[in-house]
């Protein structure tokens, strides 16, 4: 077996006294050098050693030595055992809040998309009651879009009009003018756009609102440190040297010899180990390691009167897991407020971010209101439009249906030798203008009903066609005609038109930053205060000692000497502010002229209606005389082409008419300010006697 010069130096040491033998001392030394571990005992294990042979008895002397070694390594290995199970215990906390924070990451995006959703809608919901005419009921979300035309009724065979091109209308789905107010408000991407505006204007004022609230913060924070040091330490053989001198005394009295002859002994041993380069010191590399942790709650309040209240509790943690042990903990905890007295002060200067975010959500809620207003007026001139169009396909057709049996019969008659060539040739060239008119308002009735579908949100791919009733049910209705004066329209839209409530209060909102920007020209003085405490002892961080309570507070001035930027920031504030009162007088002038020119155009579209009825009549008559005369051969081609084609253009314009005048009626209603819509789009009808009391 082969020994290290270690192993067999302490052996000899140890042979030194009478009551171990060589084996013994080279076994021991063996059993007690654990150079595999890292670990040298030496100098704890020889004292151990030379009191357990106190006595003479060999049979007491090994086992005692075995039982002090053993003991030294179980102490190091309890030490390794724990810090190895402090590690595991720290690696569990870390993976746990890995597994934490993984788990909440995956739900937060939907808990923080319901949250805002609700904030939003509450603050909608709280702000509507101050907006007349706005829904009870607000949503961003989008409806499927499979079930948009489920439940509506479908056509059977559609219209000969229509030519060759009828087919697409075969089987479609029958949209009435409430239906398609009530899919442009559920489908519309326009619509859609506008919804989402304001609630994004409600979203900015939550994170205003928010900022005039407690913010609590916290956090975590955790490292793990590792040092080396490099220490100058005698070497094994020198230990147990400079052991045995110092007890050669005691080895004289214990065994007897003479301790001339153990110093000379001693020193041939040093010697020896200064040949074989046992002895001196040698260099060793102790490793430090430590854990450290951080946890900080905090809160910061900014008031609306400007002051600001923070508060804040940090906890400090330290722990060595080599080197020198020991655990340290501490705690603090520390406020903080600042109030301005001058510059700042005053919750109409340093919460103006907040007023002007709560006004603008008002605002946009105004425009909501008045664009669904002018939105159903889009939807209803589109879907009466398309009416049009479809009448006058109805028309042209009809008259191009009349205009080939004119020419058949011209051409029968000069046949028989009762009109001329020229008769039929102006008979055939009026079938072919005809025709062109019928192809004509083919094509614009397919254009003006893609148009369509697009406004509400639909493909233009879409199977859709407008109930054929609607027309007939507004002629029966006949017209509606307002009887309020011009001045006193005028007098209403000034106290109902949502944009203007908008430019007034935008004039107050210039006039509000012009003391702002006022404000802004004072010296700064403001009221600072802080204390602290901290927790007492090296590992007591749960109990604070206000006892060591340190505060102070004291007044902080700046003086205005540097001002250009607000003195410059003032000037433009004046100067917006008489825009603003420019722009104000320029809008009323502008809602002036706009219930003024709806009043004339209504009147006109009266007027316009009453004349297209009577010319309808009035060619009836003609194409009825022309048809009489040239039934009896009388008649010519030149008067029954100009009666058949003012008869089409008469229907065609009293359509028109009808149409234009019911939309007139709708626009002066939106421009006085009081078209109200319900929540399925559709506008409520204004009695006569009512506008005559506003």
């Amino acid at each position: 077996m082969k020994y290290t010069a270690l192993e067999k130096g302490l052996a000899a040491q140890l042979h030194c006294v009478d009551s171990v033998s060589q084996s013994d001392a080279t076994t021991i030394a063996t059993e007690v050098h654990f150079p595999q571990q890292g670990l040298i005992y030496t100098e704890n294990i020889i004292c151990g050693t030379i009191m357990a042979l106190g006595t003479s008895r060999r049979e007491r002397a090994a086992p005692d030595v075995r039982k002090t070694t053993m003991y030294c390594l179980n102490t190091q290995e309890s030490r390794l055992c724990a810090s190895l199970l402090n590690r595991l215990q720290g690696a569990s906390c870390a993976l746990a809040v890995l597994f934490f924070c993984a788990g909440f990451s995956s739900c937060s995006t939907t808990h923080y998309k319901a949250r805002a959703d609700r904030e939003v809608y509450e603050i909608i919901e709280g702000k509507s009651a101050h907006v007349v005419g706005m829904t009870d009921e607000f949503s961003i979300e989008e409806s499927p879009e499979d079930d948009v035309l489920a439940g509506l009724p479908h056509t059977g065979t559609a219209e000969l009009a229509l030519g060759e091109s009828r087919a697409a209308d075969e089987g479609a789905a029958v949209l009435s003018l409430e239906q398609a107010l009530r899919l442009a408000v559920s489908n519309s991407r326009t619509f859609q756009n506008q919804k989402e505006r304001l609630y994004l204007s409600a979203l900015s004022l939550t994170l205003d609102r928010y900022r005039y609230t407690p913010i609590f913060s916290g956090g975590v924070s955790g490292d793990y440190a590792r040092s080396t040091t490099d220490i100058l330490e005698n070497t094994d053989l020198s230990k147990a040297l400079a052991s045995g001198n110092a007890i050669i005394d005691d080895l004289e009295a214990l065994t007897g010899t003479q301790a001339d002859l153990l110093n000379a002994y001693a020193a041939v041993v040093e010697a020896a180990g200064d040949v074989a380069g046992l002895t001196g010191t040698e260099s060793e590399i102790v490793s430090n390691r430590s854990t450290s942790g951080q946890t900080r709650v905090g809160v910061d309040w900014l008031l609306k009167g400007g002051g600001r209240v923070a508060l804040d509790l940090t906890s400090n943690f330290l722990r060595f897991l080599a080197g020198d042990s020991g655990t340290f903990t501490s705690s603090v905890l520390s406020g903080s407020l600042t109030q301005p007295l001058l510059r700042g002060a005053g919750s109409k200067v340093a919460a103006e971010r907040l007023t002007q975010a709560e006004r603008n959500v008002l605002y946009a809620l105004r425009e909501y209101s008045r664009f669904r207003k002018r939105f159903a007026v889009q939807v209803c001139s589109a879907y009466y439009g398309v009416l049009q169009d479809l009448d006058t396909v109805r028309n042209n057709w009809n008259s191009y249906q009349n205009l080939q049996r004119n020419a058949e019969r011209e051409r029968n008659f000069a046949v028989e030798g009762r009109s001329t060539l020229a008769s039929v040739g102006r008979q055939e060239s009026a079938v072919l203008n005809a025709d062109n008119r019928w192809t004509n308002s083919v094509r614009n009735y397919r254009e003006g009903l893609d148009e369509f579908k697009i406004l509400l949100g639909l493909s233009t791919q879409a199977a859709i066609v407008l109930d054929n009733d609607e027309l007939p049910a507004l002629r029966e209705a006949g017209l509606k005609h307002p009887t309020i004066p011009m001045e006193d329209a005028v007098a209403v839209a000034f106290n109902a038109r949502l944009d203007l409530y908008n430019v007034r209060e935008e004039t107050e909102d210039a006039a509000r930053l012009v003391d702002v920007a006022a404000n802004a020209l004072l010296p700064d003085v403001n009221l600072v205060a802080d204390a602290s405490l901290r927790s007492s002892g090296e590992d007591n961080a749960q109990q604070l000692d206000f006892r060591r309570t340190n505060w102070n507070a004291g007044l902080d001035v700046d003086l205005p000497f540097d001002r250009k930027s607000e003195r410059n920031s003032y000037r433009r504030t004046l100067i917006a502010y008489e825009r603003a009162r420019r722009e104000l007088s320029l809008a009323e002038d502008g809602i002036s002229l706009e219930v003024r020119s709806a009043w004339r155009n209504l009147e006109s579209a009266r007027r316009n209606y009453l004349i297209a009825q009577k010319s309808v009549e009035l060619n009836l008559r003609r194409v009825e005389e022309q048809e009489l005369l040239a039934e009896l051969g009388q008649g010519s081609a030149l008067d029954q082409v100009d009666a058949q084609n003012n008869l089409t253009e008469s229907q065609n314009g009293l359509t028109s008419s009808l149409i234009n005048h019911t939309l007139a009626r709708l626009q002066f209603w939106l421009d006085m300010g009081i078209l109200y819509i319900k929540e399925n789009g559709q506008w409520e009808e204004i009695a006569d006697d009512y506008q005559r009391e506003s």
